[in-house]
């Protein structure tokens, strides 16, 4: 017998919902314990506003002496400059300074127009990180998607048969039985697909009005106009790992359907809404 446990709570300046099947329900509970771990360390590891973090301390130091950081840290870094390089530089961590200066991240000493760009970051062996130039990086493009996964791994580790991790609608799912996705419109909650394994990710321009009681606080620059994306097409991304659904609906809101031979070199496929 499967016997089923789901949880959800506030992270990552979003919600988080866990799920998960196994047919050892104290198992499964150490299981959603786990991934609940897993994405308090992300967000631990990688939160601009959290002075203590990996991120911050890059962001402080790096551009003096190179720092020694998490391994998850430094995955997540390699794969951003990896998905900056593919993209020539749609996918792009250093444009927090545009952010900041947007007011949808918090003023750092930092923040001037001046820094370095994704190019300056240097990947050297220990898991140490250096900046060529003074840098200012943002890993909210990423870090959610990189959270699901090691969720995901952790449910997976302690003999869960079933799981999903949904993280402010990055989410990724395994398992036998299908998962209706659903996606919020502004004409009301649509059915969308049935997610048996793998990932979906969505993105959506940022978009204001004074009739609106709460406003989106996510955002995309665009780092060729240095301006948010504002062409008003929701992006749907399914990949097999989040971390690429994550990274590609930046890519693909920018690019448009011209990244299609792209995305099928990861296994992704894209919807515009």
């Amino acid at each position: 017998m499967q016997i089923s446990r789901s949880r959800a709570r506030p992270a990552m300046g979003t919600l988080l919902h866990i799920a998960a099947s196994g047919p050892d329900p104290d198992a499964v509970e150490r299981a959603i314990d786990a991934a609940n771990q897993a994405v308090e360390q992300v967000e631990r590891l990688m939160s601009f506003h959290d002075e203590n973090s990996d991120l911050s301390r890059l962001n402080r130091e790096a551009s003096h002496m190179p720092q020694r950081v998490h391994p998850w840290t430094h995955e997540v870094l390699r794969r951003a400059v990896r998905f900056a390089e593919i993209s020539d530089g749609l996918f792009d961590i250093s444009v927090a300074p545009l952010l900041v200066q947007a007011g949808l991240l918090p003023r750092s000493v930092a923040a001037t127009l001046d820094c370095g760009r994704w190019r300056d970051i240097q990947l050297l062996p220990d898991c140490r990180v250096a900046f060529a130039r003074p840098l200012l990086l943002d890993l909210g493009g990423i870090a959610k998607g990189y959270a699901v996964d090691q969720a995901i791994h952790a449910l997976r580790r302690r003999g869960c048969t079933q799981g999903v991790v949904n993280v402010g609608g990055d989410l990724r799912r395994f398992g036998t039985r299908p998962h209706v996705v659903h996606l919020r419109l502004s004409e009301g909650i649509m059915p969308m697909a049935e997610l048996i394994r793998g990932a979906i990710a969505t993105s959506a321009p940022r978009t204001t009005g004074v009739d609106r009681l709460a406003q989106p606080i996510g955002c995309i620059i665009d780092p060729k106009r240095r301006q948010p994306w504002d062409r008003g097409t929701r992006v749907v991304v399914a990949a097999p790992s989040c971390v690429v659904a994550d990274a590609f609906t930046k890519i693909a809101a920018l690019a448009g359907p011209a990244c299609r031979p792209l995305l099928s070199r990861f296994g992704a496929q894209a919807l515009w809404i």
